[in-house]
């Protein structure tokens, strides 16, 4: 799982432009006018709303590091670049926020909410994401530490929970866990194989006969935001040919009209998910994607959800939009 990451700009964008031409290539999307204007209104909001030391609200949380983290990822995923041009300077100050976070545990987080591993899981993301665009050394540091902190507090079911310690699991917490370690792995940072064998592992105890993925190993229902996050995750960890796979893209094309909790942390995942692991039903899949997330979108250009903060969703919702720039290399087929 290990892979030498990208050092430099110029490189990043030679392998970014090879990348969407391949991409074109095979047949994949374009960015329908909608979906422009969808996204540019999207980056916007985000841009006005970015508090002065680099962090968004959180109705919820305070000022969490997994919304800025969120939001950096979503500037970058159209090619809106560290310190350059356009948004470039909100880039920047995202992941210095992230950055500062940091505990001399690895924890990415301030204080210890409830929440920590997810908010440290997509931090983990961004830096990694963030590390091939900048000469900034201390994202190598912390990103190592943070990751570090990801292999020690996996449990003995080869999961993660809540809070960065060794206890139970469960499907969402361990699938951001394991899409962070994806996206580490391709900056260079070492990762055990064993610990990604045991998240497999785990992910596998929780699918249900359906093909989607249950909340816990061992019993519940299948529900459609973890199965999307399953899926994608278990082809990020190199499972493009586990039997779960096909199983589960026909769960997520039955359940394709969901409106249930999470909407947004679903649509994040599902549109990664159908991307990565069938190309044949992406054209479809992300026509309806457009359809469904601009005709929901705000005047204001956020996108809002029931128990879901605004910032989230309005990165979830161009990062959706952005995956035909493929801009970002862990989302590149």
């Amino acid at each position: 799982m290990r892979m030498t990451g990208v050092r430099s700009l110029a490189v990043l964008l030679a392998v970014c432009l090879v990348a969407a031409e391949a991409a074109a290539a095979a047949g994949d999307v374009e960015i329908s006018p909608k979906g422009r204007r969808a996204i540019d209104a999207a980056l916007a909001y985000l841009a006005r709303t970015q508090n002065a030391d680099g962090s968004w609200n959180s109705a919820n949380y305070g000022k969490p590091t997994a919304i800025a983290a969120l939001a950096g990822l979503a500037f970058m995923s159209d090619g809106r670049l560290p310190g350059r041009a356009q948004y470039g300077d909100n880039v920047s100050k995202a992941v210095d926020y992230v950055l500062r976070s940091a505990q001399p545990t690895g924890l990415l987080e301030y204080g210890t909410p409830h929440h920590a591993m997810y908010s440290h899981a997509f931090a983990t993301l961004f830096l990694a994401e963030a590390w091939g665009m900048t000469s900034n050394a201390d994202i190598k540091d912390k990103l190592k530490n943070a990751v570090d902190l990801i292999v020690r507090t996996q449990n003995r079911e080869g999961g993660w929970r809540y809070e960065p310690k060794v206890a139970d699991a469960d499907i969402s917490v361990t699938v951001c866990q394991i899409v962070a370690l994806r996206a580490a792995a391709n900056a260079g940072i070492a990762v055990p194989r064993e610990t990604v064998d045991n998240a497999v592992g785990y992910l596998k105890k929780c699918e249900r006969s359906d093909g989607g993925f249950a909340y816990q190993a061992g019993g519940g229902e299948s529900a459609f935001p973890r199965s999307a996050g399953g899926l994608v995750s278990l082809v990020l960890a190199g499972g493009y040919d586990e039997p779960e796979v096909p199983r589960c893209v026909n769960y997520l094309k039955a359940n394709a009209n969901y409106t249930g909790q999470f909407w947004f942390y679903g649509q994040y995942y599902a549109a990664q998910a159908i991307h990565l692991a069938a190309a044949a039903e992406w054209p479809a899949w992300y026509s309806g994607a457009t359809d469904r997330l601009t005709r929901r979108q705000s005047v204001d250009g956020s996108w809002t959800a029931a128990n879901e903060d605004t910032g989230q969703c309005t990165a979830m919702g161009i990062l959706i939009l952005t995956i035909p720039n493929g801009y970002l290399p862990l989302y590149q087929r």
